[in-house]
């Protein structure tokens, strides 16, 4: 009895895991062709978006007209698109064009840049808001912090969270003492960070999203490796899409900034066949693939579900 009851918790947990799963398509670096590209998302399946409030980075514009103009298309609402954008302190920006006032005190700042973002992305609302980074000092990431604790109180940002925090005693203290707690992590995944580590068991403790950034470009030795290869032939997967479907398998959501429609279609396919419950991995495959990678002390049981 106890082992059939095991079974359909393992069930019912891996069904409630592949409807969680999301690839979050970014928008980083895409200039003048960033509306037409979060058209072409949009329209292949992409209901989750990451943009800034940096124009030195990102076309936030462009991001709203391109997700407006497919939702209208496909007969989407509001609500089908889940937006995400960032605050980016002055020390992120392209000091001739800072999307607002330099010299405002650092809390008006913030509330400006929600302005802006709720002007580019043709919103009254948004998903989530995170913090670009961190301020030069605690004092003012709490000012940050604070302020955007009073968007969700007001109802104009749904959650927050953080992006570009390293240092697993930075999350924690923020955690800790921040009144609404982050509910996003948005890190580069790579080696020279460990892997966040133990940053990522911090948020599948407390319910943080970690989220993904050069998933695919800071791990190209991954995937060129022959176990790699074989893998991919056997599941019929992509390289790329091999990429997303590990880091996701254990507990992470992926940034995907693909240019190419061929590959959104190949992306969301493979998003499809996850929420359809195929697994793809055992856990044993996943802690040799970790050991490729070279995640550091990857233990059995630490991805959330085999997928």
């Amino acid at each position: 009895f106890l082992a059939a009851l095991t079974f359909l918790l393992h069930l019912l947990l891996a069904k409630a895991s592949s409807l969680s799963t999301s690839l979050k398509y970014g928008t980083a670096w895409k200039k003048e062709a960033t509306s037409d590209l979060v058209y072409n998302a949009v329209k292949a399946g992409f209901r989750h978006i990451d943009t800034a409030c940096q124009p030195k980075h990102y076309n936030e514009a462009g991001v709203g007209e391109g997700w407006t103009k497919a939702a209208q298309e496909l007969g989407l609402s509001r609500e089908n698109i889940s937006l995400q954008t960032k605050f980016t302190s002055l020390n992120g920006q392209d000091p001739n064009r800072i999307p607002y006032d330099k010299d405002a005190p650092l809390a008006e700042r913030v509330r400006q840049s929600l302005e802006k973002s709720l002007e580019n992305l043709q919103t009254d609302y948004i998903d989530s808001l995170v913090m670009h980074g961190m301020e030069n000092s605690w004092e003012d990431n709490f000012i940050v912090w604070r302020v955007f604790e009073s968007f969700v109180d007001e109802g104009r940002v749904r959650q927050i969270g953080i992006s570009n925090f390293y240092e697993a005693d930075a999350v924690k203290y923020l955690f800790e003492n921040a009144r609404i707690k982050p509910a996003v992590v948005q890190n580069r995944f790579y080696k020279d960070s460990g892997y966040d580590t133990e940053i990522r068991s911090f948020c599948r403790d407390n319910g943080i999203e970690y989220q993904s950034f050069w998933t695919l470009g800071a791990n190209r030795h991954f995937l060129r490796n022959a176990e790699v290869a074989d893998f991919c032939r056997e599941k019929q997967l992509t390289p790329e899409t091999f990429m997303y479907a590990f880091v996701m398998a254990i507990g992470i959501t992926p940034l995907d900034g693909t240019t190419n429609q061929d590959h959104m279609v190949e992306d969301m396919a493979l998003l499809q066949r996850l929420r359809d419950g195929e697994v793809l991995f055992t856990t044993e495959e996943l802690t040799k693939f970790a050991g490729i990678l070279g995640i550091p002390n990857f233990e059995m049981g630490e991805e959330e579900e085999e997928l």
